[in-house]
């Protein structure tokens, strides 16, 4: 047989592949064989019919925490990424220097999902919320990061620091600049910046970014945000996405306010990544999992294509891994996500308490890791595929 399996009749979505066109999907082992409007079924072992359903690349959460206080998903990982069409997830800082080793064994090398890292500046990582990690200095070494980093390449990919007053203390902007100095020492990795609630004005900290670094949180409601005095994106910010700063949405439980983001939005002023930043609390909360975080943006007016590839081509790009992952193109990894665009009313709440009501949602049906279909949806009785 030609093909292991094959994904018939679906709706082929890959903005970045430029791919958008009713088309079958067939998988060979854990690569992609062959996407083409009409494959016949007779050379698959196994045929899913998918018509009316969207085949789009497996989903990347470029923003979510594993392991949080040591722990956090853990074992939950797999079942949350699967169920939402999530094949590969970013910790973004959950671990640093002193703790990385324990997310490595306990969670990388056990998990189907893969996982990758930014290393926190701070050692400790995100290990005790109730002290800001980044209040203590001697925690946050340049060096020792850097190490690290270095002994884990393919692994850790940035560099992480929270530029948030309860993360810092009395320390400004040094935690970021010492993150800086990590990144480099590194051989140059990309540092990510959570914005939320900034000690200093949002432009103070994109004056110490270079291209590639991420701004994440961007949308918040809470602190010195993207907007100016008149409500409008401001010229730093504008001037930073020109200078080539990445613009990631980090939702979480504080962080994004629809406002904001409407705001942005009618100014075009689009996120280059849609990321959870789940936790077991975001996903009990308003975060929920990444599908219900991108269905909030179509609902806010984006195109469903562009919404897409903000969890596929682009943060596959920024990893370093475009053309290998977040992508339908013949000979890339067979991570693949089969979604169903629901019509109905729903209701969506951002981390200040207001409200969208929504016509659509995006909900999974089907996830295929590496060639290998590890999770469906299981209908109800009366409801249908």
């Amino acid at each position: 047989m030609k093909y292991d399996l094959l994904l018939k009749g679906g709706r082929v979505l890959d903005e970045a592949a430029n791919m958008d066109y009713r088309g079958d999907v067939g998988i060979r082992g854990g690569t992609i064989a062959g996407v083409s409007p009409d494959i016949n079924p007779a050379e698959a072992r196994r045929v899913i019919e998918v018509g009316g359903l969207i085949v789009a690349p497996g989903l990347i959460d470029f923003h979510a925490h594993a392991f949080l206080q040591a722990n956090e998903l853990g074992l939950e990982t797999d079942p949350t990424c699967f169920s939402s069409g999530v094949t590969t997830l970013v910790d973004q800082g959950s671990a640093g220097a002193a703790t990385f080793e324990g997310f490595k064994e306990f969670l990388i090398d056990r998990a189907e999902t893969r996982l990758f890292a930014f290393l926190h500046i701070s050692s400790i990582g995100l290990a005790d919320l109730r002290v800001g990690e980044s209040t203590y200095l001697p925690l946050l070494d340049p060096q020792r990061t850097a190490e690290t980093a270095r002994n884990y390449p393919g692994l850790i990919l940035g560099i992480k620091v929270r530029q948030q007053k309860e993360a810092v203390g009395s320390n400004g902007l040094e935690p970021l600049r010492r993150a800086k100095k990590a990144a480099s020492l590194a051989g140059g990795l990309p540092t990510l910046v959570h914005v939320t609630d900034p000690p200093v004005p949002l432009s103070h900290i994109l004056e110490l970014l270079e291209p590639g670094d991420v701004v994440t949180h961007f949308l918040h409601g809470r602190g010195m945000g993207i907007l100016d005095d008149r409500q409008r994106v401001s010229v730093p910010v504008r001037e930073a996405r020109r200078r080539g700063l990445i613009f990631d949405v980090g939702h979480g439980r504080n962080h994004l306010n629809f406002p904001v983001a409407r705001r942005a939005l009618e100014e075009g002023f689009l996120p280059d990544t849609i990321s959870s930043d789940l936790t077991r609390q975001g996903k009990a909360g308003v975060a929920k999992n990444l599908l219900h975080c991108l269905s909030k943006f179509l609902n806010l007016g984006m195109p469903l294509p562009s919404v897409l590839v903000c969890a596929t081509g682009t943060p596959a790009r920024l990893l370093n891994l475009g053309g290998v992952i977040g992508t339908l193109r013949e000979g890339a990894c067979a991570d693949i996500s089969v979604l169903s665009l629901e019509s109905g009313q729903f209701v969506f709440e951002d981390c200040d308490g207001n409200v969208l009501q929504g016509e659509q949602r995006l909900s999974a049906r089907y996830t295929i890791r590496r060639g290998r279909l590890v999770w469906q949806h299981r209908a109800a009785p009366g409801e249908g595929i």
